[in-house]
């Protein structure tokens, strides 16, 4: 029998996350066209209308998403917050796009007005203050959109978005502190399989294929649960996924090292995790006061 192909878990997570990204502007211009705002002409129909703000939103749109992975890429070595990351790469990229919108919008009003339409110039790059206030101006609203679009999807929505893991393991208590013995969050249901490993024992969390390795400072047990279900069963502990194969404990760290472009966490008894590209921005801020220099 042929081996099953499987795409990656990381490749996969920025399939879903580009793919869900791109929905909100393909939404806004199918509003947009069917109720026909903002046209530049009239007497046109909603299909015209629709593909008009499909070309100038989708264009802008990945322009953003290509200029914030840029950002991610350059500014790594920084470990920049989230929304310093798609701020500059929003703007990078609508700069960048804008000479194409302008000629998306003049190539369309030229097809309405037919031969008495002036001829549309070829897409010019300005780089100039008074091109980036006309950029701000112009693009104010899918800006907007932009930053809550990504907020919402790394937040609630759980996706990676740039390298960044989603911010579901944050204490889920409105103080932001840590829980108290009232609020104490209970056991999860894993631990029900493990015969002599407690959750304050737990250093790190293996996923081998549909198993799952609960390691501690001094051995490891192997469990049959699903990898995803038991990282979500840690939310509200300091901790993180640092791997599309490993969840690691805070408090089981010693220190992080520097391996090529990206790191290794070492942890107390010796073992060493690797922290995989996608995460790495998250762990980086996260765990920074273990990072070696």
């Amino acid at each position: 029998m042929a081996q099953e192909t499987r795409l990656p878990k990381v490749n996969r997570d920025i399939a879903v996350s580009t793919a869900v990204s791109f929905f909100v502007p393909a939404f806004a211009a199918l509003l947009l066209g069917w109720y026909g705002a903002g046209i530049p002409t009239t007497g046109i129909g909603s299909s015209v209308a629709i593909t008009y703000w499909l070309a100038i939103l989708v264009t802008t749109w990945l322009a953003f998403e290509i200029g914030s992975w840029a950002a991610a890429y350059v500014l790594r070595p920084l470990t920049p917050p989230f929304i310093v990351v798609i701020l500059i790469g929003s703007v990078v990229g609508g700069l960048t796009a804008r000479p194409f919108v302008v000629y998306i919008i003049g190539t369309f009003l030229g097809a309405s007005q037919g031969d008495q339409a002036p001829p549309v110039a070829a897409p010019q790059f300005i780089w100039s203050t008074e091109w980036l206030l006309g950029f701000v101006q112009e693009a104010a609203v899918i800006l907007l959109l932009w930053i809550g679009t990504n907020l919402m999807m790394r937040g609630p929505l759980n996706l990676h978005r740039f390298g960044f893991a989603p911010t579901y393991r944050t204490v889920p208590y409105a103080s932001g502190q840590a829980a108290t013995e009232e609020d104490h969050i209970p056991d999860p249901e894993f631990i029900k399989r493990l015969d002599d490993i407690t959750q304050d024992q737990i250093a790190a969390l293996e996923a081998e294929d549909h198993y799952v390795r609960v390691h501690t400072e001094g051995g490891s047990e192997l469990i049959h649960y699903r990898f995803a279900d038991a990282v979500n069963e840690q939310r509200g502990r300091e901790g993180l996924q640092v791997h599309r194969s490993y969840w690691v404990s805070k408090a089981a760290i010693e220190s992080i090292v520097r391996r090529g472009r990206s790191f290794d966490i070492v942890l107390k008894g010796g073992k060493r995790v690797p922290v995989g590209q996608t995460y790495k921005q998250s762990a980086a801020t996260e765990f920074k006061e273990f990072i070696e220099d």
